[in-house]
């Protein structure tokens, strides 16, 4: 397994950042070492580590001459950008920490965020543009010169996907010592150069990267076509952002031919399915673990990946990461910060146990007995943590809302869970929240890493969503087949039953909609929350103004308690919200908040002061 950020400062020497950038001086340095470029690549040793310095912007901390932009990359901040805002997850309002502006859906051009993920993925443009530049002049073997020419492009397609699906139209920059004046480019041009390089990469990449599992490979890039296919035909047929294309032209999809776009991605899925090593794994779970990586390979096509040691993984803000506490000698589900919405919630069956792994309690809270809320499991000789379903504390009251008194004379408490399985109920009091938890961590002294610091590797794209993405093609391409459409959500659902054909069924029935639309996004958001999915998905669908707009932060379904006297008699209890609890401050907050123009990023301040040649987004 490579370690993503060995090689930086070898690296640097061979990087010329392309974009723009917030000190213009970077342009003129050569940062930790005198090597240049022109004399480090000389070798296919040279040129090898070159590519693990394209990779490294997927998942790092630093670039050269801009010290910490961990908010740009799958390191931290692409968490945030990639996942908010969306209608399955809200911040705490009384938290600072950067990062829940996207949560909140109150970002601007000023936005951290905002600012970095420009600066990284331009970052990785420029070190692909570089080994692009010099692989030629190196004397590799022919056939061994094209992998990594093929594996860089399609590096570099995956840093304008992020660009276009955040920014739309972006500067194209194709040459490696770009002084970063390029115009903005239109959708369409932007979209013909992602797809020029996917191309390539899928007709000439072998069936194993250069970095072998760590290594994007020919299915890879079929991927990333149809997942890009998917989203432009679905932007096209939704007319999305259409009422922006008179301030902002560069950002209209009128181009884009749906059905061919759809037929496209269907023989990509069909390519990948039928031909490719991936599986389904087995354990659902094993996707989402520190130390379960050769089982992530066996379904990931692509991870944003940390090594084992976990001592390069930086905590992320506790996005939806179990995250250690201070002094804890494990790890913990932090659930201070971001908060599954109820919707979120009930969009599950009871007997669906996704909803039990992605949405959980915190272990530090206590069970009804009043013991930890963590029960202990080992996987694969490391031990892991389940957390209990969350538990509150509540006040005792009689009829005029006054406190019992127990013959302490203290307040008597009960202690009620916030979900039961059975009767499905979410309701987060007393500051207890439930917690996005799919993400988990293994005991902190396994591991050589702090309680800062984390091995986890994210899938960002993996077989189940290519039958998910097939779905949608066969579905709402030239073929209009729902039926064979619906087998693809089969095997899906069938992997996440545990293969229990029985239980399949079942839930198959539960999960039906009239509307393929409908089913298909909820299956998609079932299997793939907190993946990176659900935002792009409403904004291609053109459903977020819809889907923001009725979140109810009230939502509860009530329990009703067996009661020999009154059959409707509901537990008072499961219906006494905190006033001032996340769901309350975060729900209200995102509502007031999103404007149908935040479909795109600002071009953020900075990058306009620099490059003059630049026009914002409509609307800010």
């Amino acid at each position: 397994m490579r370690k993503i950020l060995t090689y930086t400062s070898i690296i640097a020497a061979a990087t010329v950042f392309a974009g723009s950038c917030e000190n213009a001086k970077f342009l003129d340095q050569y940062p930790y070492s005198q090597t240049s470029p022109e004399n480090f690549y000389t070798s296919e040793s040279s040129i090898n580590m070159g590519l693990v310095g394209c990779y490294e912007i997927i998942n790092g901390h630093k670039i050269p001459g801009a010290s910490y932009v961990q908010r740009g990359s799958y390191g931290q901040g692409l968490i945030y950008v990639m996942n908010c805002p969306s209608d399955d997850m809200v911040a705490a309002t009384s938290s600072s920490d950067e990062g829940l502006e996207m949560t909140w859906g109150n970002y601007n051009e000023s936005t951290r965020c905002v600012r970095d993920t420009w600066k990284v993925m331009y970052t990785g443009i420029s070190r692909c543009n570089t080994l692009l530049h010099y692989v030629d002049k190196v004397g590799l073997d022919p056939a061994v010169e094209t992998q990594y020419i093929a594996e860089a492009r399609f590096l570099r397609a995956f840093f304008y996907y992020h660009l276009a699906w955040n920014f739309g139209g972006v500067p194209i920059v194709e040459e490696y010592d770009s002084d970063g004046s390029e115009p903005r480019a239109s959708l369409k041009d932007v979209y013909d150069f992602i797809f020029k390089d996917l191309d390539f990469a899928y007709s000439n990449l072998n069936e194993i990267g250069i970095l072998q599992s760590s290594s994007a490979n020919k299915y890879t890039a079929a991927a990333y076509i149809a997942r890009i296919c998917n989203y432009l035909a679905a932007c096209r047929n939704h007319n999305v952002g259409a009422e922006l294309v008179a301030e902002q032209p560069l950002n209209d999809f009128s181009f884009v031919d749906a059905d061919a776009m759809y037929a496209k991605a269907q023989k990509a899925c069909e390519d990948i399915i039928d031909n490719s090593s991936y599986v389904l794994i087995p354990d659902y779970t094993n996707l989402f673990r520190e130390t379960t990586k050769a089982q992530q390979y066996q379904e990931c096509l692509l991870l944003a990946e940390q090594p084992l040691s976990g001592s390069e993984g930086y905590w992320p803000n506790s996005f939806y990461l179990p995250s250690p506490t201070n002094n804890s000698d494990s790890p913990t589900v932090y659930g201070g910060r971001f908060v599954p919405t109820p919707r979120a919630f009930y969009m599950y069956s009871p007997k669906d146990p996704r909803r039990d792994h992605n949405i959980t309690g915190r272990l530090q809270d206590l069970r009804t007995d009043g013991t930890p809320g963590k029960i202990e499991v080992d996987v694969d000789g490391y031990t892991y943590y389940i957390p209990d379903p969350p538990r509150s504390e509540i006040t005792v009251k009689d009829e005029n809302d006054e406190p019992v008194l127990g013959p302490d004379g203290q307040p008597e408490k009960v202690r009620h869970p916030l979900y039961d399985t059975d009767s499905q109920t979410y309701l987060p009091v007393a500051g207890i929240q439930c917690c996005a938890g799919k993400f988990r961590l293994c005991k902190n002294d396994q591991l050589q890493r702090s309680y800062q610091q984390h091995a986890m590797s994210y899938p960002l794209i993996r077989l189940a969503d290519v039958y998910l993405m097939y779905a949608e093609a066969l579905a709402f391409g030239p073929d209009k087949n729902e039926s064979k459409a619906r087998e693809q959500l089969r095997t899906v659902l069938l992997r996440a039953a545990g293969n229990n054909e029985d239980l399949c069924e079942e839930l198959m029935t539960a999960y039906h909609r009239d509307n393929f639309l409908d089913e298909l996004l909820e299956s998609r958001e079932r299997e793939l929350i907190f993946e990176f999915s659900r935002k792009w998905d409403l904004i291609r669908f053109n459903l977020m103004d819809e889907k923001i707009g009725s979140l109810n932060e009230d939502m509860v379904i009530e329990r009703y308690v067996e009661n020999p006297e009154d059959p409707d008699y509901i537990d008072p209890d499961y219906l006494n919200f905190q006033s001032d609890g996340y769901l309350k401050l975060g729900i209200p907050t995102i509502k007031q908040n999103w404007e149908p123009h935040k479909i795109w990023l600002p071009i953020s301040e900075e990058q306009i002061g620099v490059n003059k040649s630049l026009t914002q987004n409509a609307g800010w």
